[in-house]
């Protein structure tokens, strides 16, 4: 990695701060807000795992403003433990987009939060920024709220394996994916961009007439499936609580967190987990049939604590080291490059081939809690060459490295922590 990238970082990192940033007052509470919008071109309001990306990489230049942004984000859970995967901050004209947006969340003329869910990585963020900002004392401010929100995830979305189901693609953070293409009907590999946005759009219809209710969504909704990507990030939440009420000696709210954990991850293991391939596959519908696609999703258990040491070498050496599936010139593509979805630019539909750097991010976590270090270092080299390259943009082809999608793309700042975090 060259000085040089890591210092482009830096100042691509402080412009988002300029140019990404909304700060207002919440004309119906009278509560100020304060966080980076994903894009200030295609994406305005604060979504649930861009706003606990946006955090770490922020807490590298202003360690204030990523506290903010996360007690921003916390601002619209409810009472009963549930955030919501978008909240509507501004006031303004709605376009298209917006009302798309509102349509994913339950019935009110102005909404102020979604109904769905995202990947929980908020825990995850919580310490992190606490370890940047060299602040021990600041996990203690966020654990409360954080033990009710994963209550509600173990309530109202784990079942007897503590697996967490998700009732839309858009849940799973992965929204395009081809591991979802059977659940909305689709059975091109390539699809029509307009044939799949109408599949999600007729899904957004039919759990608003839902109310998204989440009862009714899991027991009678149109798709359910269980995603290694959000599982993984759950167990690793898990885990990060666990180390948090520690650190605080509550050792019997740890201990609880900790028995957890391991059930979600020896639930993984005994459904997800494909020896013969060595990798964790979706599960679709309420009959947990394994979904045949292999994508990002399914090496995101390395960053889970628990995952066997046999079975986290079995991942690394048949998919992340495998030229023929995940290591491309600029890894880690969102489906492998031997699976007949893969599309390098996929610029119409997402997270069908193109590299992201939030999945870059959570894979070399992985890999340093596994102690695979060198590998570790050379995702971040090829990261930081990558985003220093083309800028902060949504996406980019892992053959070339040209930045794809939104420009000024928040979370792909995740590259300095990886910088700043190999030295």
């Amino acid at each position: 990695m060259r000085p040089d990238d890591a210092s482009a970082l830096r100042r691509l990192t402080e412009q988002l701060l300029r140019t990404n940033l909304r700060v207002g007052v919440d004309g119906r509470t009278g509560r100020g807000y304060r966080y980076l919008c994903p894009s200030p071109h295609e994406y305005r309001h604060q979504w649930f795992w861009d706003s606990c990306f946006h955090a770490v990489a922020a807490a590298h230049v202003d360690a204030e403003h990523a506290v903010a942004e996360l007690e921003t984000l916390l601002a619209r859970q409810r009472e009963d433990g549930f955030i919501g995967h978008m909240h509507f901050w501004e006031r303004r004209r709605l376009d298209a987009g917006d009302l798309w947006s509102m349509l994913q969340s339950k019935p009110a003329l102005r909404p102020r939060s979604s109904g769905l869910i995202q990947p929980p990585v908020l825990a995850q963020a919580v310490e992190r920024v606490a370890e940047i900002a060299g602040d021990s004392s600041l996990p203690a401010r966020f654990l409360a709220r954080l033990d009710r929100y994963h209550a509600w995830l173990a309530e109202q979305r784990a079942d007897g394996d503590g697996l967490l189901a998700v009732v839309s693609p858009y849940e799973a953070g992965t929204d395009h994916s081809p591991a979802f293409d059977a659940m909305l009907g689709v059975t091109a590999h390539h699809p029509s961009p307009y044939r799949l946005q109408a599949r999600l759009r007729l899904l957004d219809l039919r759990l608003a007439v839902r109310g998204y209710d989440n009862a009714r969504m899991l027991r009678t909704g149109p798709f359910y499936a269980k995603d290694p990507l959000v599982n993984a990030l759950y167990a690793d939440a898990l885990e990060t609580m666990a180390r948090m009420h520690r650190a605080q000696a509550n050792n019997a709210a740890a201990e609880g967190y900790e028995a957890r954990a391991t059930q979600t991850a020896e639930a993984m293991l005994r459904k997800m987990y494909s020896p013969e391939r060595g990798a964790f596959f979706l599960l679709e519908g309420r009959g947990e049939e394994r979904v045949d696609c292999l994508t990002v999703a399914g090496l995101m258990p390395l960053t889970v604590q628990r995952l066997p040491a046999d079975v986290a070498g079995e991942v690394i050496e048949r998919c992340l080291t495998d030229a023929e599936r995940f290591r491309l010139h600029y890894p880690l593509p969102s489906v492998a490059a031997c699976d007949p979805a893969f599309d390098s630019r996929g610029q119409a539909l997402s997270w069908r081939g193109p590299a992201w750097v939030n999945t870059n991010w959570l894979v070399w976590r992985g890999l340093r809690r596994h102690g695979f270090d060198d590998l570790a270092e050379q995702l971040t080299a090829r990261t930081v060459e990558m985003v220093a390259g083309a800028g902060l943009r949504e996406f980019y082809n892992p053959l070339t490295g040209e930045g794809l999608g939104a420009k000024s793309f928040g979370w792909s700042a995740l590259a300095l922590d990886m910088a700043e975090g190999t030295r």
